[in-house]
């Protein structure tokens, strides 16, 4: 539209317009409408969800938790073996060390596990997970 048509069909609006008096709304216009406002609410109140709630943080938290000790435990440890620092190698002997030796024992141990427990434990975890998805779908 050109500004020549806006300014017609303003003058038309306003030519319509001036016979019209403006009404003022009742004293108790402002309180029925929040009536009705709360009515409403209370018949279906807004429900908020955390984004994240506190199960799904300790999982966050404990795989957070898992990875720093798997990275402290090797290749941390091994760049601080090569460091020449006295409290670098204070460190590696007391902490880096024996959680190298622990994550050593685990590992080993998990090789030394049938496959079969390996193709069980992954089938379970994708049950469980589909299942979740499922019931989410499900229940919204």
């Amino acid at each position: 539209m050109s500004k020549k048509e806006d300014i017609y069909k303003d003058d038309f609006i306003k030519e319509l317009m001036k016979d019209v008096e403006l009404e003022d709304p009742s004293a108790q216009f402002t309180n029925r409408v929040m009536d009705m406002v709360m009515q409403d609410w209370l018949a279906k109140p807004i429900e908020m969800k955390k984004p994240i709630s506190r199960n799904q943080w300790i999982w966050i938290s404990g795989l957070i938790l898992l990875v720093v000790l798997i990275l402290l435990g090797t290749d941390v440890r091994t760049l601080i073996s090569s460091a020449e620092n006295p409290f670098l190698h204070q460190l590696d002997a007391v902490l880096l060390q024996p959680i190298n030796q622990v994550l050593t024992k685990v590992f080993d141990s998990l090789i030394k596990l049938p496959v079969m427990v390996y193709i069980v434990a992954v089938s379970f975890g994708g049950l469980v997970a589909f299942d979740r998805i499922v019931n989410k779908l499900l229940h919204h």
